[in-house]
């Protein structure tokens, strides 16, 4: 199966500086390094495959031979149940694309004590000279074991179930990542008791008996919503924890990345301090350190396979010269409304609390006279210019609707989108969100600003466009 992205992933990491960030030793931040490979399709699942099938949540591993193996959680098949089953790929090497399917791997055993079609979510670890595969049953955390890293047995308990905790019935205990510390194994999940998604963590010393859930992650501008919390993969890097939180699938993917000194801790709604930024991407699984290069794995964007890329680090970037100033008329000229009926390019309204860098603005909703509507619609462009550096701050604020409502850098020539970026929450408030442009340097471009919502919070707010300057570190 070949695929084409509309979009290039060079990529939009969207910042709120966290206080760690003013510590000694500041937090670096992650970028998707390059562009995506495909490894994995969408399979056919014989009698079990459907047109809305989906490849979900996943994990990668090398096995012991060598070659890289994906076991992916399938949903909406003809299981039964609620429709999930496992499914795997080789491949030979990590860069290698279009890995070969391996078939069908594992579904529910109902006389095990599993939900039927409730197969969730791996995650693969050595542990005793064994590969350990920890997977959700849909309510519980469950175990299956392997000599080889391929070929996976369940570990059946003494009671003749597989489940080994849970956060309660109907909470979806799933989405396990388990971490070595301190000779000890964390296990991150999510599950939803009160319809709330939190991060959860209990440890272990050999992955069948464990400790108590302890809350390790919870709201913030990631939400508390059921799904708000998905995909938790934390590691280590530097000695630092790093969390990926995932909230959206599909082409309007995002995934909050936080940063702790401490595995139990990353913040609980306090975003000021653990928050690092976002990724445009679903259900990651980082790979660190293979052959000096760290990877990440994630979903497609049309939920129709898995793709990997280079994962790299930066120091924060400052930000630096303007692009345009939104307050000289010379450098107003030239931007244009192309499509829809909004009345005006620019706005100096004062209605909200905007917090404008500078008088000038770019407000979709903002009508002459001080009024506003919501309902207006359309696309606005600058004029052509080359970019000069590797990484923009773009400030913006508005309606959080990635899909609807962003501001995105076009290639002058075709047209084509090439970054994205977006407001993170319903805020008329502008923030700072920062673009890696370092593989359109020397390229022409230009900024379009869409806004394809009537809904309520159905606008944005642009306030320009920052280069962004990483200093060396003293």
């Amino acid at each position: 199966m070949r695929f084409h992205w509309a979009v290039r992933t060079v990529l939009v990491l969207g910042v709120t500086w966290s206080s760690l960030a003013a510590a000694e030793e500041p937090v670096l931040m992650p970028y998707i390094d390059g562009p995506w490979w495909p490894v994995a399709g969408n399979p056919d699942l014989g009698e079990f495959t459907t047109d809305r099938q989906q490849p979900v949540d996943f994990a990668v591993w090398q096995a012991a031979d060598g070659t890289w193996q994906i076991w992916s959680c399938i949903r909406k098949t003809a299981c039964g149940g609620n429709t999930r089953l496992l499914y795997g790929w080789e491949g030979d090497s990590i860069t290698e694309s279009n890995w070969r399917p391996t078939g069908i791997r594992m579904t529910a055993e109902p006389r095990l004590g599993e939900t039927p079609g409730g197969l969730q979510a791996p995650h693969v670890v050595q542990h005793d000279g064994k590969y350990c595969m920890l997977y959700g049953d849909w309510e519980h955390i469950c175990l299956a074991t392997s000599e080889d890293g391929k070929n996976f047995e369940r570990y059946i308990k003494p009671d003749g179930t597989t489940g080994f905790f849970t956060e309660g019935p109907g909470a979806n205990t799933r989405d396990i990542v388990a971490l070595k510390h301190d000779g000890k194994w964390f296990g991150y999940y999510t599950a939803h008791p009160n319809l709330q998604g939190a991060v959860y963590c209990r440890t272990s010393d050999d992955l069948k008996n464990w400790s108590e859930s302890v809350t390790v992650a919870f709201g913030g501008r990631a939400g508390v919503n059921p799904f708000a919390a998905e995909c938790p993969h934390v590691f280590e890097k530097d000695g630092r924890y790093y969390l990926f939180r995932t909230q959206k699938y599909g082409q309007s993917a995002r995934t909050s990345v936080y940063c702790s000194d401490d595995p139990l801790n990353f913040g609980i709604n306090q975003d000021r301090l653990y928050y690092v930024g976002e990724l445009p991407i679903a259900a990651p699984e980082v790979v660190i350190n293979h052959e000096g290069q760290d990877y990440v794995a994630a979903l497609n964007p049309g939920l129709d396979g898995i793709r990997i890329a280079k994962l790299a680090w930066t120091l924060p970037p400052e930000q630096g010269e303007l692009v345009f100033d939104f307050d000289s008329a010379d450098d107003r000229e030239g931007w244009q409304v192309v499509e829809g009926d909004l009345p005006m390019v620019f706005t100096r309204s004062s209605r909200s609390g905007f917090l404008p860098p500078m008088t000038h603005f770019i407000g979709t909703a903002e009508k002459v006279g001080g009024s506003f509507d919501d309902r207006l619609t359309g696309v606005i462009e600058s004029p052509a210019f080359r970019v000069e550096a590797p990484w923009h701050f773009a400030m913006l604020s508005g309606g959080a609707d990635p899909a609807r409502l962003y501001v995105a850098i076009v290639d002058d020539a075709t047209g084509e989108e090439l970054v994205r970026v977006y407001a993170q929450l319903d805020s008329n408030a502008m923030t700072r969100q920062l673009l890696n442009t370092s593989e359109l340097v020397g390229r022409n471009v230009r900024v379009r600003v869409v806004d394809q919502s009537k809904d309520g919070w159905g606008h944005i707010n642009f306030g320009g466009l920052y280069q962004g300057v990483v200093k060396p570190k003293e």
